[in-house]
């Protein structure tokens, strides 16, 4: 039966479980979303969601630190030391993004804004949950940044306040843009961040 290979995959239930809170939570928020709505969309039984998680707070907290944070880290992190420098892996990342959401025509949402948002005013262990992925994601633009300055690729930055400016842009694009349900302000965002960098970089640029 079905239920007894659900009963008999407890990591695959929690994943389920997880899963769906995860996408409930992006596109309509953690407030607003039930326990109950979350069990009946996950297809588990009252005695496998109290199981994995007795309190929704708990199950909040394992979104943040399993699907948040990994979406952070596939999104903005893994493609840093992917390219050649942070302009390039800024603009690619922008590119994907644009090119993923403009096709659906709708937006959601950063995960990590949204969150952010929802539940930091309410909730001390998943605001430094979040603000620990916030600082993962600083420091690695950081430190691209950083290495760009030794290399001699780029002039005259300041890289931690340069990757918070970066994290703060796309943050309020995205924001932006789910509100407008549209990608302009992300279009128009990776723009006048290209056009910035590049006048950090121009000395490099004009080198080469």
């Amino acid at each position: 039966m079905i239920g007894n290979g659900r009963t008999n995959d407890p990591q695959g239930v929690r994943r389920r479980i997880v899963d769906t809170a995860y996408d409930a939570f992006v596109k309509q928020g953690y407030i607003a979303t039930g326990m109950l709505e979350i069990r009946e969309k996950a297809s588990v039984s009252g005695g496998a969601m109290a199981h994995h998680f007795p309190a929704k707070r708990a199950l909040g907290l394992a979104v943040i630190r399993d699907r948040v944070s990994h979406a952070v880290r596939q999104t903005w992190i893994e493609p840093l030391d992917r390219c050649v420098d942070a302009p390039a892996a800024i603009d690619l990342i922008f590119g994907d993004i644009i090119g993923e959401l403009a096709p659906k025509g709708s937006v959601s949402g950063c995960p990590l804004n949204n969150m952010a948002m929802d539940v930091s005013p309410h909730d001390p262990e998943m605001r430094l949950a979040l603000d620990d992925i916030f600082a993962a994601w600083q420091e690695a633009l950081s430190a691209k940044f950083q290495a760009d300055l030794a290399s001699g690729r780029a002039s005259n930055i300041q890289p931690s306040s340069l990757a918070t400016l970066v994290i703060a842009i796309y943050s309020g694009a995205m924001a932006m843009a789910k509100a407008r349900q549209d990608v302009g302000a992300l279009v128009e965002s990776r723009a006048e961040l290209a056009a910035l960098l590049a006048l950090k970089y121009r000395r490099v640029t004009s080198a080469g």
